[in-house]
């Protein structure tokens, strides 16, 4: 059910989420907030709710406008906002809508339209609807601030999510987010390749103990932003050479291939489904099952852990810093499975 309330107070809507909240009865681990524009509001909650059956949580997306647009003030003359509701104030106001049951997954979802002046402290307009003694996370599904960690909406958080595979240069914007990161960020990008670190280390394992891999190679799509942060955490971790080949056309990772002696050992992603381990000597490929990962995986990952990532922190500065000399070789800081 969703309840639209235009040029409203956050009084009037804290009063509805009450009487729709005395309904569920069901308990909140966490706040989620989320920071959107009107196009991917849909797609971001779809995400969130799928999120939620795990981690039952307050969904609060706040709506900005879409990137072109010249101020709120303009888009709340000309434009209409939650219910179609025409924006005729100069001063600002706000609109929103009250979500639950099977439009809300499990928890409520409150979305907020802020209008001219009512958008220029967004923080204060979510901080009613905060969640007593519950961890609060901030996603940027999109369009992330220039220093998360800074942004009004990301210091009422403990855990700051963006997403920079959405953004038309991941590696840029990764690269961006690097020198003003800090503990409790955390970008998708690395969320996304969990499950090829996991790969890595298990076919890896016996090649790195035995001190038989001479390099690796990472192939896969340009500028992705997860290839990246692949490549410098081998690097860091293996201490050999580790270099990239674009592969147009491709998605994410393609393949990593380690060099030894014997010959190469080859992680190919086969479909969207299952990846091919290809070892020397062995007779035909070996088809592993590892899907790959959508927003609503990466998210419930994210909100499953709610605890700084290190191993990120380690891996993006040395990105940032666009390490050139492999470090010293580690040969037991792979593990059988990652600390994720």
């Amino acid at each position: 059910m969703i309840t639209t309330l235009t040029a409203t107070t956050t009084t009037e809507v804290v009063a509805q989420v009450l009487e729709q909240e005395g309904s569920s009865g069901s308990s909140r681990v966490l706040t989620l907030v989320i920071s959107t524009s009107p196009e991917g509001l849909e797609e971001a909650l779809c995400a969130a709710h799928g999120a939620s059956l795990d981690h039952p949580c307050r969904v609060i997306a706040v709506v900005t406008p879409s990137v072109g647009t010249s101020s709120h003030s303009e888009s709340h003359k000309t434009g209409t906002g939650a219910g179609g509701h025409e924006h005729t104030s100069s001063g600002g106001h706000l609109d929103a809508q009250v979500r639950v049951g099977h439009d809300a997954g499990a928890g409520e979802t409150i979305v907020l339209f802020p209008w001219g002046e009512a958008a220029e402290h967004t923080d204060t307009l979510v901080v009613p609807f905060l969640l007593p003694d519950t961890p609060v996370v901030v996603w940027w599904p999109w369009r992330a601030p220039a220093a998360p960690a800074k942004d009004p909406l990301g210091l009422l958080a403990t855990t700051r999510i963006t997403n920079t595979p959405a953004q038309k240069d991941p590696a840029a914007a990764l690269a961006a987010l690097a020198p003003v990161s800090v503990r409790g960020d955390i970008d998708l990008a690395w969320t996304r390749i969990t499950l090829w670190r996991a790969m890595v280390a298990s076919t890896l394992d016996s090649a790195v103990r035995s001190g038989r891999l001479s390099s690796i190679q990472v192939a896969g799509e340009p500028r992705n932003s997860s290839i990246r942060l692949m490549e410098t955490w081998l690097r860091l971790r293996l201490g050999v050479e580790v270099t990239r080949r674009d592969e147009p056309g491709a998605r994410g990772i393609a393949s990593i291939t380690a060099r030894t002696p014997e010959g190469d050992i080859v992680i190919a992603r086969h479909d969207h489904e299952r990846v091919t381990v290809t070892r020397p000597g062995w007779t035909g490929p070996q088809v592993v099952t590892m899907e790959r990962r959508e927003p609503i995986a990466t998210l419930n990952e994210e909100l499953r852990r709610l605890t700084p990532d290190l191993v990120y922190q380690e891996v993006l500065t040395a990105f940032g810093k666009d390490l050139s000399v492999p470090a010293a070789p580690q040969l037991g800081q792979i593990p059988a499975q990652p600390s994720r």
